[in-house]
């Protein structure tokens, strides 16, 4: 094999591991694997959002044990059933670094039926870690659109879960 080619097909195999972490984000979130995702960050990761929206505020996550807290705190089913999409994810590798721009939307059950909940855009910033798995050293969510008038998906759990014992306890007893 040329050195051209080995170089050809390292840089496949990094992009195939760079989007594995990228499906790896929105597959661990939607299910409450907390640990999944908080390895999805490097040590000093931060998740970041970035609302262009009135009335959203934008927060800043900095470091495993943050992260870890943030996605404890993160809806989940069964109190909350969500998708994160990831879309057109853009890949340029610098060696054992690599920016990523991608679109995303989350899709969100609501009243009986799915919505699109959120959509906009990821830059991010990654980094091969000494095991070989690529991280985010930096995940910026640019927020573009947000259905008003739904509860939180950040920092929403205790909220979803409280939601979702009213209403068994509300078809409880109109069965009864």
């Amino acid at each position: 094999m040329t050195d051209e080619l080995l170089a050809r097909v390292e840089k496949l195999e990094a992009e195939r591991d760079i989007l594995r972490t990228l499906y790896r984000y929105g597959h661990t979130i939607d299910v409450g694997d907390e640990d999944g995702w908080a390895d999805c960050f490097a040590e000093g990761g931060e998740f970041a959002t970035n609302p262009r929206m009135d009335g959203y505020r934008p927060y800043r996550i900095a470091g495993r044990r943050a992260l870890a807290e943030f996605v404890h705190n993160h809806t989940r089913p069964p109190g909350l059933w969500h998708k994160h999409l990831l879309i057109e994810p853009l890949i340029e590798i610098d060696g054992e670094t690599a920016r990523v721009n991608s679109y995303f939307a989350v899709l969100t059950e609501h009243e009986g039926g799915p919505i699109v909940r959120v959509f906009g855009r990821y830059v991010d910033r990654m980094r091969r870690d000494p095991d070989g798995v690529w991280r985010f050293v930096e995940r910026t969510a640019y927020l573009e659109s947000l259905r008003d008038g739904l509860p939180p998906l950040a920092w929403g759990r205790e909220a979803a879960e409280r939601a979702l014992a009213d209403a068994e306890r509300s078809h409880a007893a109109a069965g009864s």
